[in-house]
This record gives C-alpha cells, sequence and structure tokens, in this order.
C-alpha cells in the first residue's frame, strides 16, 4: 500500500451519481405518498357526503 502525500490528498474529488437503485426507491416513496393522499382523499370524501359503509 502507498501512502499519498497531502498535496494529492486535497486534489481528489468525489463525486455522485443517481444509481437506477436510488431511482427505484425514490420512485417507490413518490408511489406511495401518493396512494396515502388518494386514500385519505376518498375517505375524507366519502365522510362529508354521508356514503359510508355501516360498521357491524
Amino acid at each position: 500500500m502507498n501512502k499519498i502525500d497531502e498535496e494529492k490528498l486535497s486534489s481528489i474529488e468525489g463525486g455522485m451519481s443517481f444509481s437506477s437503485s436510488l431511482l427505484n426507491a425514490v420512485t417507490g416513496l413518490f408511489k406511495l405518498l401518493m396512494d396515502a393522499g388518494r386514500s385519505l382523499g376518498s375517505s375524507v370524501r366519502r365522510m362529508s357526503e354521508d356514503k359510508m359503509c355501516p360498521l357491524e
């Protein structure tokens, strides 16, 4: 293993790339939030229109 001097260490640049798994995770989170909002909106609409199924 070679030691790197301070000058070379300061010139090292890191980067970030979007991988497909990160993109799939963001897409999955977006779908989850959309489904939750749709369910919540549907529930609010049904309660306001008094079209709820009776619980037995």
